[in-house]
C-alpha cells in the first residue's frame, strides 16, 4: 500500500509541475504578445519530448522484467544443478516472496553463493584426497583405481570410502617403513660386527644396494617385494650372527674372567674396572675385546714382576680383615658377659705384630723393586703399598672416632634435663605432695610416689642431701660407730614435728625434733 501511494504522489507532482510549467509559459508568452499557433508548436514540440521521455522508460523497464526473469531461469537451474551435485534437497521458494520477483532473484543469488563456497570447499577436499591416494599410490606400487570421475565431484559416500582406503593406505605405509628400518638396521649392525657377515653383504650387490638407500627419502617406494625380499636377506644372515655372536660372547667370558681375577690381584679400583661382565652386542664389539685382551696381558706383565708386592699387600689385607672381625664382636653387648676374651686378645695381639712386620717387608721390597724398574710404579687405588695401608688405618681411625662422637651425642641427649612445663602440664597433679597441698592428713611416707624421679632437696643448714624417709621409731641419741660423730647447733631452736610425717620444708626450719636429734638420716 504505502509503495502505490509514493507513485501517485510522484504523479501528482508531475502533474502539478506541468501545470505550473503551462502557466509560467503562458505568462511569457502573454509579455510578448505570441500568436496561438506558435504557442501550439512548441506545446506540441514539448509534449513531444515528454512522450519520447514516457515510451523510452517504459521500454526499458519492459527489457528489465524480461532480463529479470531470464536471469531467475538461470540462477534457479543453477542452484539445482548444484544441490543435486551435492546431494542436497531440491530448492524450495519461500511463501513470501512471489514468483519472478526482484526478491526471488536475490534470493536465489544468495542460494548460489553458498553453494559456491560449499562446492569449491568440497572440491579442495577431493583434490587433496586425490593427491594424497595418488601419492600413496606410488609409495607403495599399490594396484589402487578410481571408480568415478576424477573432474567431477565425488559422491558423499565414495568420498567416505576413499578417505578410509587412504587411511589404511598410510597405516601400510607406516608398517612397512618400521619393517625395512629395523631390518636395514639389524642388517648393517651384524655387518659392521661379524666380518663374515660382512663379507656375504658385500659380494651380493641387490642387498649392498638396499641397506645403502635411504628409506626417509620421498621417492623410495615401499613395495611388497621389496620387504619380502630384505626378510629372506636378514633370515639368510641371523644364523651367521648367532654363530659369531656365540663365539664372541665364549671369548669375551674367558678374557673377563682372567681380567677380574687380575683386577683383585693387581687390586684395581672399581671406577677403572671399565668392562662388563656380559656381552653387550649394541656396546661391544671385535675392537672392544682385543683392547681388554690387551689389558689382561699388561696386567698379566704387571702381576708377574710385582707379585711378591702385591702378595705380601693380601697378606696385610687378610690380617686386617681378622682383626676387623675381633673388633667386631667386642663392639656385641654381651660380649665380655658371655665369650672368653683370652682368645681373641692374643690373636689381636699376633695380628698387629704380623701387620707392623708385614708393613714393613712391604716398604723393604717396594724400594727393592723401584730401585731395579724405576719406571714400574705400583699404584693400589691410586697410592703407593705403603701410603695405601696408612690410608686405611687413618681411616679406620677416622670411622672410631666419629662412631665414639654419635655415641657421647647420643648418651648426652638421654641425659639432658627434662624441658620445662608447659600451661597445659602445669594443670596436672604434682607427684610430690605435703600435707598442708593435701585434704587428707595421711603421712607422707605413705603418699610419695617415688616412681618417678624426684628433685634433690638440699637442707640450708648443712647443704647436704634431706632424706624424705620418716623413721618409724626414735632412735636413741649418740652417733653410730658406722658413721662420724654429727655436730648440732644447741643454740638454734625448731619446733618439733610430727611424730608420724616430715616434710621438706618442716625438716629445713630445723636440723632435730626436740633435744634428741635423729641419728638415722638417709644422706
Amino acid at each position: 500500500m504505502s509503495r502505490r501511494h509514493s507513485v501517485v504522489d510522484a504523479y501528482a507532482v508531475v502533474d502539478a509541475k506541468i501545470r505550473d510549467t503551462m502557466n509560467q509559459l503562458s505568462n511569457l508568452w502573454d509579455e510578448v504578445d505570441m500568436k496561438d499557433s506558435m504557442r501550439c508548436n512548441r506545446v506540441e514540440k514539448a509534449f513531444a519530448h515528454i512522450t519520447q521521455l514516457c515510451d523510452d522508460m517504459v521500454t526499458g523497464e519492459r527489457d528489465m522484467v524480461t532480463s529479470l526473469r531470464l536471469s531467475i531461469r538461470e540462477d534457479l537451474s543453477n542452484v539445482e544443478k548444484m544441490r543435486r551435485e551435492l546431494e542436497m534437497n531440491g530448492f524450495q521458494r519461500p511463501a513470501d516472496i512471489k514468483d519472478g520477483s526482484i526478491a526471488l532473484r536475490r534470493r536465489l543469488q544468495a542460494e548460489v553463493k553458498d553453494l559456491e563456497e560449499e562446492f569449491n570447499r568440497r572440491h579442495e577436499e577431493q583434490k587433496a584426497l586425490i593427491e594424497k591416494l595418488e601419492r600413496l599410490k606410488t609409495r607403495l606400487a599399490s594396484e589402487f583405481q578410481f571408480e568415478h570421475d576424477l573432474h567431477s565431484l565425488f559422491p558423499v559416500s565414495a568420498f567416505q570410502q576413499y578417505t578410509s582406503t587412504a587411511n589404511e593406505m598410510e597405516e601400510d605405509l607406516s608398517q612397512r617403513w618400521k619393517q625395512v628400518d629395523l631390518l636395514q638396521t639389524e642388517i648393517r649392525q651384524w655387518r659392521e660386527m661379524a666380518s663374515h657377515v660382512a663379507q656375504q653383504i658385500d659380494g651380493d650387490d641387490e642387498l649392498r644396494s638396499l641397506l645403502e638407500t635411504n628409506i626417509d627419502s620421498d621417492v623410495f617406494v615401499f613395495s611388497r617385494q621389496i620387504v619380502d625380499d630384505l626378510k629372506a636377506y636378514h633370515q639368510e644372515l641371523k644364523p651367521l650372527y648367532d654363530q659369531w655372536l656365540e663365539e664372541i660372547e665364549f671369548r669375551w667370558t674367558e678374557q673377563y674372567e682372567l681380567l677380574a681375577d687380575l683386577w683383585e690381584k693387581c687390586m684395581i679400583p672399581h671406577d677403572q674396572r671399565h668392562y662388563s661382565a656380559v656381552f653387550e652386542p649394541a656396546k661391544n664389539s671385535e675392537d672392544v675385546l682385543s683392547r681388554m685382551q690387551a689389558e689382561r696381558e699388561r696386567l698379566e706383565a704387571k702381576y708377574a714382576s710385582c707379585k711378591g708386592i702385591y702378595d705380601l699387600v693380601e697378606k696385610w689385607k687378610t690380617a686386617w680383615n681378622e682383626r676387623l672381625e675381633i673388633e667386631e664382636r667386642r663392639r656385641q653387648p654381651d660380649y665380655y658377659k658371655k665369650t672368653n676374651v683370652l682368645p681373641d686378645n692374643k690373636r689381636d695381639r699376633e695380628l698387629g705384630v704380623r701387620m707392623n712386620a708385614l708393613d714393613k717387608e712391604i716398604a723393604s721390597a717396594y724400594r727393592r723393586h723401584l730401585k731395579e724398574n724405576p719406571d714400574d710404579v705400583i699404584r693400589i687405588h691410586g697410592k703407593e703399598p705403603s701410603m695405601y695401608i696408612a690410608s686405611v688405618e687413618e681411616e679406620h681411625q677416622q670411622e672410631i672416632k666419629f662412631l665414639l662422637q654419635l655415641k657421647k651425642e647420643e648418651k648426652t641427649r638421654l641425659q639432658s634435663p627434662t624441658p620445662s612445663r608447659t600451661p597445659r602440664t602445669a594443670q596436672k597433679r604434682t607427684i610430690f605432695k605435703t600435707p598442708a597441698s593435701s585434704t587428707k592428713t595421711e603421712p607422707v611416707a605413705k603418699r610419695l610416689h617415688f616412681e618417678g624421679e624426684l628433685p634433690p632437696c638440699m637442707s640450708p643448714a648443712t647443704s647436704e642431701m634431706i632424706s624424705f624417709i620418716t623413721p618409724t621409731r626414735r632412735q636413741l641419741a649418740g652417733p653410730k660407730t658406722s658413721s662420724p660423730k654429727e655436730t648440732i647447733t644447741p643454740s638454734r631452736t625448731t619446733t618439733p614435728l610430727s611424730k608420724r610425717a616430715a616434710t621438706p620444708s618442716s625438716m629445713a626450719s630445723g636440723a632435730s625434733s626436740s633435744h634428741k636429734p635423729l641419728t638415722r638420716r638417709n644422706f
